[in-house]
């Protein structure tokens, strides 16, 4: 059986068109049984979410299709506990894989999923609120105990 057991993630958002940062969604799907959990949550801060700008440091997380050299973006459902790492406050979930080079040649990495209690946004991570957050790990740790370790995480802009 695959390690991410029909489950399935998807990050959605709008590049900048709204003033200020702009959320979009962490959604869990199921192959069979559709929508699991939708997250509201952000990726970069409200000066990197312009068109394109998953090319430069600190712009949002860049989709796969945009990465010639990667076929298809992980989550692992165990998290990494960084606490010691201003930013972070506590479990961060890595992507895969660690460093990726968009189709521009520009150099991004060390993504994953956190909270951020010190601002809103990221420099290119998903980050959520304490709400989402804990609601997140709780899901992350019901799918663990059902064996699924990954989770394909697909990234999309408009």
């Amino acid at each position: 059986m695959n390690a991410h057991m029909g489950y399935l993630l998807v990050f959605c958002a709008h590049y900048d068109r709204d003033k200020g940062l702009d959320y979009g969604r962490l959604i869990l799907e199921h192959i069979d049984r559709g929508h699991q959990n939708i997250w509201k949550a952000v990726s970069s801060h409200r000066r990197g979410q312009g068109n394109e700008s998953f090319h430069i440091w600190g712009g949002m997380l860049p989709p796969a299709y945009r990465c010639p050299l990667v076929t298809q973006l992980k989550v692992t459902t165990t998290p990494i506990n960084l606490a010691h790492v201003r930013g972070v406050d506590g479990n961060f979930y890595p992507i895969s894989p660690y460093e990726m080079k968009t189709d521009k040649g520009d150099k991004r990495g060390d993504y994953g999923i956190h909270l951020d209690k010190n601002h809103d946004g990221s420099l290119g991570c998903i980050v959520m609120n304490q709400k989402n957050f804990s609601d997140y790990q709780n899901t992350m740790t019901r799918l663990r105990a059902e064996g699924v370790n990954k989770l394909p995480l697909v990234v999309g802009y408009s």
